[in-house]
């Protein structure tokens, strides 16, 4: 009698052995399922809710005449049933504790609290003498000063109302030792700007110029005059040269976050940056701005 002989494959490694089972059992099918299994694993990673942030967010002082806060439209638009911040600020809530500020000597910053100023109203001298004297005791300060603002308003020109047309702060920038100005350029007001790594868009940006010496602070211009970081005592303030840069017609697009869900320039992005950059005490250079 022939005595049958059983099969037996060789010992190749665990993966040949996977796909001899597979072969046995419908190699297509299992293919089929383990893909499967890897776009549902896939789907999960993306959309699952990522874990809340429990630490406390830190504070931050903001004074605005733009309407991120509250709108143009007056108690009523803001008490309304789908009345709701500037896009802008939302994005900042997700930060920090806003404190918004109207009287800076009425306020009492904590400690290591930020200071955003977003195209201020105008101040009283006393006024600016305390922002110097702030800043030189250890504050951090972040202004956002726009030589002629284009954002667009319900209200005329010389409202007050109105979100103010170019900055009030040339005596405290003087002071510190830089000049804010608009550049008289043939280029198209609505520019493109590439500040490091962050590619954001404005509109009539202005320029800071350093002052003769004998300046109060030490002041280094950079990104080709949009920003000048100030070491003013003890502490410090960034300067940016631009307050459109916050409208979102200039950085959330339409169609790219249709398709893609984020910004379409990184104009909130840079803002964030800047912010830490102030946060941490560190310096703008390397892959953050070039002089």
């Amino acid at each position: 009698m022939q005595r049958k002989h059983r099969f037996h494959p060789r010992r190749r490694g665990d993966i040949y052995l996977v796909m001899d089972r597979l072969a046995r059992f419908g190699g297509k099918k299992w293919l089929l399922v383990l893909l499967l299994l890897g776009l549902l694993l896939l789907l999960v990673a993306v959309f699952a809710p990522r874990p809340v942030d429990s630490r406390p967010k830190p504070p931050l002082g903001l004074m605005t005449t733009l309407p991120l806060l509250w709108s143009e439209g007056g108690i009523e638009a803001d008490l309304s049933k789908d009345a709701a911040p500037h896009p802008a600020f939302t994005r900042l809530s997700d930060h920090y504790n806003i404190t918004p500020v109207d009287d800076l000597k009425a306020w009492a910053p904590k400690s290591k609290q930020l200071l955003l100023l977003a195209q201020p109203r105008t101040f009283a001298p006393d006024e600016l003498v305390w922002i110097d004297n702030w800043v030189r005791q250890g504050g951090h300060v972040l202004i956002l000063a726009d030589p002629a603002l284009q954002w667009g308003s319900l209200y005329p020109l010389g409202d007050k109302r109105r979100p103010l047309f170019t900055s009030m702060l040339s005596p405290l920038f003087a002071y510190w030792g830089v000049e804010l100005a608009l550049p008289l350029a043939d280029e198209a007001p609505v520019s493109m700007r590439k500040i490091g790594v962050f590619n954001i868009r404005t509109v009539t940006a202005g320029e800071w110029l350093p002052k003769a010496p004998g300046a109060e602070g030490s002041c280094a211009i950079l990104a080709k005059g949009l920003l000048a970081d100030c070491r003013i005592g003890k502490g410090r303030a960034v300067l940016m040269a631009d307050a459109d840069f916050l409208d979102t017609a200039f950085w959330e697009g339409r169609g790219m976050r249709i398709l893609t869900g984020k910004d379409e320039f990184a104009n909130m992005a840079l803002l964030q940056a800047l912010l830490t950059v102030l946060q941490d005490d560190k310096g703008l250079h390397g892959d953050f701005v070039e002089k």
